[in-house]
């Protein structure tokens, strides 16, 4: 979904082999881009100003901490992607996580978030509405292994999708998925994208 100044926000979909492997976009990343006003269809990410995962994650480290050095200049940082219809909504809590917190654990923060890695099985998936990823925005209610070795829970997630393909292998009930949960407040988890196979 690209959206500008004097230009509606217009879906389009990216095709290009010159992704940087180390600035690979995840769903909820918001991508600087040069686009045609009068044709949207034609734009062009700046892969430059894309920060890499690590640099993102220290980039808001120092923001959250203020450790920002006054005309220090920063790059645009992405953002949790989220759909038109919530864009003027206060943050919403998906994943029992705010977009600010679900960043932070994505980018290799969830230890600071009491969040700590296990495994779910996929119990059932139904899609969320209408979304601008390629795959989908669905809602996945998983059976959550206990890291701590007490009773698993079941609980939902929400995941966009690349393309239907991973949509599908990712939803197949009985699907495993590495997940970030908060032992001690069962509706905090987020699939773990960096141990996605």
């Amino acid at each position: 979904m690209i959206t500008a100044e004097r230009l509606a926000a217009t879906a389009v979909q990216y095709g290009g082999y010159d992704v940087p492997k180390p600035k690979w976009p995840r769903p909820g990343m918001m991508l600087p881009v040069i686009v045609d006003l009068a044709d949207p269809s034609r734009f062009r990410i700046e892969w430059d100003l894309v920060p890499t995962l690590q640099e993102a994650a220290e980039q808001l480290v120092e923001q959250l901490r203020g450790d920002a050095q006054p005309g220090t200049p920063r790059r645009p940082f992405p953002r949790v992607w989220r759909e038109v219809e919530h864009a003027a909504a206060s943050p919403a809590m998906v994943n029992g996580l705010t977009p600010q917190q679900t960043e932070i654990a994505l980018a290799g923060g969830a230890a600071a978030l009491g969040l700590v890695p296990s495994m779910a099985a996929v119990v059932s998936a139904c899609e969320a509405g209408p979304s601008s990823a390629p795959g989908g925005t669905w809602d996945i209610t998983v059976q959550v292994h206990d890291p701590n070795g007490g009773p698993d829970w079941e609980a939902v997630t929400r995941m966009s999708f690349s393309s239907s393909s991973r949509r599908d292998s990712r939803t197949a009930r009985g699907a495993a998925l590495p997940v970030l949960v908060d032992p001690d407040n069962r509706k905090r988890i987020v699939v773990d994208v960096a141990r996605l196979a």
